[in-house]
């Protein structure tokens, strides 16, 4: 069964009208009659039951005040009390009598003012009010726009229509600028065949010729939306927002005569500047104070300009200023800085490294000062660092400064700048005066070929390169390690030696400055002195490294690389979360109990109390526990430490071989061998096959759920193949991912113990 609204009930029926016979219930015997305001009530059947807000009131009381009543009220009679006079309710009008009696309140008139009514009977009030109501339409706003008009053709300001109307000047200005409109386009929108805001946009200029070109020549619906109707029409205008036009400000350029064409339905009352050569002849008053200070300085030219960006920039030679040396008493003055910083850097240092009541402790009151004054000698110092330079007088000779408009709005001085035709002249002064040249003036012999026909040429060695490396595994391991050792073990800066694209960083900064006291334990020690056996070994010359490790035999290279490797292993970290150090150390056999122990120095003093006693109770006792925390915190660490010796006792994350559990996105190939591995009978433990989520571009990721720890295989199990697990031939490729039949595996990440950990779970896109 089919519905329709009411609306539509009603259109679909108006062909049948005709065939009813209508009363004619207001006019029908109904004259108009002058009641006084004082006898009119509201009606209890108007349809109108939500009350009128104040606003509403004063808007119809102004317009009352300002033109008269123009229509009148349709009453209908109210029943009559005994001794009471006769009153009519408002079926039609009710508005209209609040806005008069508001008007009584405020004294423009008195109730006994005459109101015309057209008087109907109770019985036809329901209908009258609803008819009145429901079938109101509001005027077009194309009919808005021409009244508008009209008035101000008569003569009536836009204040007085502001005022009759209860609207803004502002828009009084906006209608009369539509109402302005080409013809043209005003039909269109009447006929609404344009939408409000597009005749909006067109209103920005007052060029019929210009808004008819912008819509008539639009190509699509998407090029006549309001916004690219103004980019349009816009052009090149400068906006009141123009850095140059917020610099000379609005106000002087409208009094030295410029005009403005503002835009009065933009969100921001945007404008545009119309007369650019009384912008600019503002600007230049107004910078060329500027201007003759900078020439004051000795620059051999200054000219001032609204903007200077990047591509301008790069038309000139950029000169920097030299740094200024210090003069003796500027030099005595920033050795007490220094000197005097490094005394209260080392007193506050001091004071954290102790408790409260131990020796070294200071109070707040010191404390607080000592910050006060380590902070004001880091900014002196800094600010002495940091100073700015000074042009010589050679590179201010054949060199300029610009001042210009930076995008606040406020001016900017760009000095040191020398143009092209000045390169040669620059260069050569400078060169005799010793001033260091920039790198872009110093002479370069022309190349036989072009850059485009260079990056050509180098691509494809490249490409051949990588082909041929590719196959030779002996040149690609010296590579690697030609790269590594470069990196490691030869100190200095090395540019431009390898074309490796490997980035490694030797973590030892790192490690000392988290652990100062490595310098002189003795297992790094150890390591430096390993390393500086191989550093000997090595040719002393750079260049000379690439030919020596051909030679080498690839056992020798296998140690270098491990070497190199080990030096860049960084688990430095500023949590105790999982590490993926771990596994590492797993895999080496190695214990930790060995490198580190707990004493007051590496651990003990650095901790609580409680923390000495949770310690001291789990590996000792419950009762050595006891009798710790009955004790200072600094006798307890030193008995702690006693108690400790020889446990082996290792923190909780020093101990724990869990390593961090990590996303694995595998591509399209991955999923290809899975699918495969599942058509030969999947997983021999019977684990469920996890379903692909997919990701970004394609790809799959994968997430371990409930992983357990995994007891890291030792380097002893890898002495030697299992006997039942045959070792794979040598020219056997796998595919990536294949796991490996070892026992333990040797890939990582290492298998956890159950199976189930590598269920995968499906991961919201």
């Amino acid at each position: 069964m089919q519905t329709v609204n009411a609306q539509d009930a009603n259109v679909n029926t108006t062909d049948n009208v005709s065939a009813v016979e209508l009363p004619n219930a207001i006019s029908a015997g109904a004259a108009v009659e002058m009641i006084p305001l004082r006898s009119l009530v509201e009606s209890p059947y108007n349809q109108r039951k939500k009350a009128r807000t104040e606003a509403t009131i004063l808007e119809f009381a102004d317009n009352i005040r300002a033109v008269g009543l123009l229509q009148n009220l349709v009453v209908h009679p109210m029943k009559k009390r005994a001794k009471k006079a006769q009153t009519y309710g408002v079926a039609a009008g009710e508005t209209r009598r609040l806005g008069l009696l508001f008007n009584v309140e405020r004294g423009d008139i008195t109730s006994d003012y005459l109101v015309p009514c057209k008087v109907i009977s109770e019985a036809d009030a329901i209908l009258t009010s609803a008819t009145e109501n429901d079938l109101r339409k509001p005027p077009h706003p194309a009919d808005q726009f021409i009244a508008y008009k009209a008035l101000t053709d008569q003569g009536r300001s836009p204040e007085f229509i502001a005022a009759v109307f209860k609207v803004t000047p502002k828009t009084v200005a906006g209608h009369l600028k539509l109402a302005s409109v080409s013809p043209k386009l005003f039909d269109l929108f009447a006929d609404d065949e344009m939408e409000l805001e597009q005749i909006q946009a067109l209103a920005m200029t007052d060029d019929h010729q210009t808004q008819e070109a912008v819509w008539f020549g639009a190509q699509s619906d998407w090029a006549r939306n309001p916004r690219e109707l103004r980019a349009r029409l816009k052009g090149d205008k400068l906006s009141l927002n123009d850095r140059m036009v917020r610099f000379v400000t609005v106000e002087a350029y409208e009094a030295a005569g410029g005009m403005v064409e503002r835009d009065l339905f933009s969100e921001n009352d945007e404008g545009f500047i119309l007369n650019r050569d009384v912008l600019m002849r503002v600007f230049d008053q107004r910078v060329a104070s500027e201007v003759k200070t900078i020439e004051a300085e000795g620059w051999a030219w200054v000219e001032s300009r609204p903007k200077f960006d990047y591509d301008e920039h790069n038309q000139f030679t950029q000169l920097y200023a030299q740094p200024a040396p210090l003069n003796p008493e500027q030099q005595q003055h920033f050795d007490a800085l220094q000197k005097r910083y490094d005394e209260v850097t080392d007193a506050l240092q001091a004071h954290y490294d102790v408790d409260e009541g131990e020796d070294g402790h200071l109070s707040d009151e010191v404390v607080e000062g000592l910050e006060a004054e380590d902070n004001k000698l880091a900014c002196e110092i800094a600010e002495i660092e940091e100073r700015e330079g000074e042009f010589t007088p050679a590179q201010m000779q054949v060199s300029g400064a610009i001042v210009y408009v930076s995008h606040n709005g406020g001016l900017t001085v760009h000095r040191g700048l020398v143009r092209r035709e000045d390169r040669e002249e620059a260069r050569t002064m400078m060169q005799d005066s010793g001033v260091e040249l920039p790198r872009s003036m110093t002479k370069k012999e022309k190349s036989a070929h072009s850059e485009k026909l260079l990056l050509n040429l180098t691509a494809h060695r490249t490409a051949a390169v990588q082909s041929a490396l590719a196959m030779n595994a002996n040149v690609a391991l010296v590579t690697i390690v030609h790269k590594l050792a470069l990196d490691f073990l030869y100190t200095g800066y090395i540019d431009g030696a390898s074309v490796v694209q490997v980035s490694s960083r030797e973590a030892f900064h790192d490690m000392s400055r988290a652990a100062p006291e490595l310098e002189q334990n003795e297992h790094a020690r150890g390591l430096r002195e390993y390393v500086q056996t191989w550093r000997k070994l090595l040719p002393a010359n750079p260049n000379e490294l690439f030919g020596w490790l051909l030679e080498q035999p690839q056992d020798r290279l296998l140690n270098v690389l491990s070497v190199c490797t080990a030096l860049s292993i960084n688990g430095v970290s500023r949590n105790d979360a999982p590490n993926a150090v771990n596994a590492i150390a797993g895999a080496l056999d190695l214990n930790l109990s060995a490198y580190w122990q707990p004493t007051r120095e590496s651990y003990l003093n650095h901790v609580s109390k409680d923390r000495i006693v949770a310690v001291v109770s789990g590996v000792v006792s419950a009762e050595e526990g006891k009798r710790v925390g009955k004790m200072k915190k600094g006798e307890a660490a030193e008995a702690a430490e006693k108690l400790l010796a020889g446990k082996n006792w290792l923190p909780e994350f020093m101990s724990a071989a869990e390593v961090h559990q990590v996303r694995y996105y595998a591509n399209d190939a991955d999923e290809d061998t899975d699918e495969a591995d599942d058509e030969q009978g999947g997983d021999a433990n019977g684990a469920e096959l996890a379903d692909h989520v997919e990701a970004a571009q394609g790809e799959t990721v994968h997430v371990t759920d409930n992983a357990e720890p995994w007891h890291f295989p030792k380097a002893a199990d890898f002495a030697q193949q299992s006997d039942d697990v045959a070792p794979a031939p040598a020219n056997v490729v796998r595919p990536i991912g294949t796991a490996l039949a070892l026992n333990p595996a040797a890939a990582w990440p290492f298998p956890p113990t159950n199976p189930g950990a590598f269920k995968s779970v499906q991961q919201a896109a």
